[in-house]
């Protein structure tokens, strides 16, 4: 069973916690009112910051695990990877030949918005976000040095496929507690594509 059924649990239990605190403040200050005809009590007062201070964490820890906290691919304990090596296949432009299409960008600070490539007998088009080509001797680009590449098996793919291979690196969160507090247990991470050329001007623009 997924742990993810903690993290809607902690969500549910925090939503309701928020609302309660609200009604608990509404509540005692009309009693406040109605009784001493005062608008302040200090001990009142410190019951409710406490309180929304609870309620705040509580939902912005929520918040921070599901949204904002970073992937980690070298933490084996959150994190489950599997890279999958594909022989990129040559297309033809005209009279050209090339391993790779790239598109460009008509705006934006990206020149390069996705690269097409053929591979299996299929068409493959990735985000140049989540992807890097290398087409010199350093076999991987220094975007992509971060990643807890194979680099044994990468040399080895190299020299057999002829300097042109797609190496893609996806991420699984594991099925732990931690993951299923952010509602991400069991489901995809992050894909990141290699793309190997023997030269740069097999590498099309459009």
């Amino acid at each position: 069973m997924s742990w993810n059924w903690l993290g809607w649990l902690m969500w549910i239990l925090g939503i309701g916690f928020l609302g309660f605190v609200i009604h608990y403040i509404r509540v005692k200050q009309l009693m406040l009112i109605a009784k001493t005809k005062k608008r302040f009590d200090g001990k009142l007062f410190t019951q409710y910051v406490v309180m929304s201070l609870v309620a705040i964490l509580w939902l912005g820890s929520l918040v921070y695990l599901r949204f904002i906290q970073p992937i980690n691919y070298n933490d084996r304990q959150q994190v489950q990877l599997s890279t999958k090596y594909q022989p990129l296949q040559l297309h033809d432009q005209g009279n050209d030949y090339y391993y790779v299409l790239a598109k460009h960008s008509t705006s934006g600070k990206r020149p390069i918005v996705s690269y097409t490539y053929w591979a299996d007998n299929s068409k493959y088009m990735v985000s140049s976000r989540f992807s890097s080509i290398s087409d010199g001797a350093r076999l991987i680009p220094v975007e992509a040095t971060s990643l807890p590449w194979n680099k044994e098996k990468l040399q080895k793919i190299d020299n057999e496929s002829g300097h042109a291979f797609a190496a893609v690196m996806t991420g699984h969160y594991r099925n732990t507690p931690l993951n299923g507090l952010s509602l991400r247990a069991n489901h995809v991470a992050s894909s990141y594509t290699l793309l190997r050329v023997p030269q740069e001007n097999m590498v099309a623009e459009h």
